[in-house]
């Protein structure tokens, strides 16, 4: 589950960042559109072959989809994106239950991921403006 999880975590991340960057859609229809087929797919799928794994699959990709709508002055690079959705696809995993009354737990999974990772990129310029006001 945690390979299928994290490629459906990464993909659903890169392709509406892709879309937004490439095809020039607004981030909402970037997000909607692939999620729109994947849902459908996993349905027909979990229907016809009795495979749960398809719905959470499908909701990994959703979730990642929301990571997959930063700007691209956020994260500027293909694969800090993909880096965020394979955390949002562990994050899912072990902590989804946890964000229940907080907006939304995809959604609010994804936030911190994205946050998360804007953080660390950010650190050495936040060292470098440490060490300038010290002297």
């Amino acid at each position: 589950m945690l390979i299928l999880s994290s490629i459906a975590g990464i993909f659903g991340a890169l392709l509406p960042y892709y879309l937004s960057r490439k095809h020039q859609l607004d981030a909402i229809k970037a997000s909607a559109l692939p999620s729109l087929a994947i849902g459908i797919i996993a349905l027909i799928v979990e229907k016809s072959c009795n495979a749960p794994i398809a719905y959470e699959l499908a909701l990994v990709f959703y979730g990642a989809s929301f990571v997959g709508m930063v700007n691209y002055r956020v994260l500027p690079q293909y694969f800090q994106v993909a880096i965020c959705g394979f955390i949002f696809s562990i994050l899912y995993l072990n902590a989804s239950s946890f964000f229940n009354g907080f907006g939304g737990g995809l959604g609010t999974a994804a936030g911190i991921t994205t946050i998360a990772l804007y953080g660390l990129i950010k650190i050495p310029v936040l060292k470098r403006l440490v060490l300038k006001k010290d002297k």
